[in-house]
């Protein structure tokens, strides 16, 4: 019987409670109302924020992006990369200045876009290459430096221009390319070998021939830029010594195969399993 009043008493003194406190409630109520309201905006950017966290193929690639920024004035960095190129070719030690000490003189530079597969699927090759770099079987590349740089294809401005075609509309750029693509299709009278030893030849020529059209240009395209003194006479005399698309891993398909292959561009030596040299065999 204790235990049945004390329970009693306790359902007593709630009730009592709440009838006291009755006109609290609807102050509780309207309060409540407004606490949401009020939070809709944050809760609204926080579920957004699940929908647009950058992949991580975009983070990493981003993290290696030059500007485009001043790109409709033709000052920005991509063309602050292509004047050096340009430089190069033309034997204007003058013109390197500024390109060499943005850039250096030996690197990889990637034309990439957002929503791109095979974007996505080569990422992990500069991301293992880099992690690698100098270990392993990458040992050989201990004595020099990693570097590699990444262009948007697809960066706009606010009035919705396409900032990497108004550098691409330059006629420096045009005629760099004019003397780039013949080299590596093999149509400058001498052999590219990774043009001749890659999986497809014709698809490869295709993708160097859409070089010349923004719009047509396959991604990810990756250069390799060498303007040292020990790039090999095979490769192309014009700064890009190799161009690679959706390349393919060396003795795998895995990310350590793609950055070997990344490896074998860099180093080039002539070697049966170097697809980039004149010796390889398949």
């Amino acid at each position: 019987m204790f235990i049945l009043r004390a329970i009693g008493r306790f359902f007593a003194r709630i009730g009592r409670w709440i009838k006291e406190t009755a006109w609290i409630q609807p102050l509780l109520i309207v309060g409540g109302i407004f606490a949401i309201i009020f939070s809709i905006p944050y809760l609204t950017k926080w579920v957004k924020s699940w929908f647009s966290e950058t992949s991580a193929s975009q983070k990493y690639y981003s993290s290696k992006k030059i500007s485009l920024k001043n790109a409709e004035d033709h000052n920005s960095d991509v063309d602050v990369l292509f004047d050096y190129l340009t430089a190069f070719n033309n034997m204007d030690a003058e013109g390197q200045k500024a390109g060499q000490s943005k850039f250096g003189k030996k690197f990889f530079v990637t034309l990439v876009q957002e929503n791109c597969a095979d974007c996505d699927a080569r990422y992990g090759a500069f991301k293992t290459l880099e992690e690698n770099w100098g270990k392993g079987s990458f040992e050989e590349l201990k004595d020099e430096e990693f570097k590699f740089y990444t262009v948007y294809v697809d960066t706009k401005n606010k009035s919705d221009d396409n900032l990497f075609e108004k550098v691409y509309e330059r006629e420096s750029v045009t005629a760099l390319f004019e003397d780039v693509i013949p080299y590596m299709a093999g149509d400058a009278g001498a052999d590219h070998p990774y043009k001749d030893n890659c999986s497809s030849p014709d698809s490869y020529v295709n993708n160097l021939t859409n070089l010349t059209n923004r719009e047509e240009i396959s991604t990810p395209t990756t250069f390799l830029v060498d303007m040292t003194d020990n790039a090999p006479d095979w490769t192309s005399p014009y700064g890009i010594r190799e161009v690679l698309f959706s390349f393919d891993g060396t003795n795998g398909s895995d990310d350590y195969a793609k950055a070997r292959t990344l490896r074998n561009a860099w180093t080039n030596v002539d070697s049966k399993e170097n697809i980039f040299s004149p010796s390889y065999q398949k």
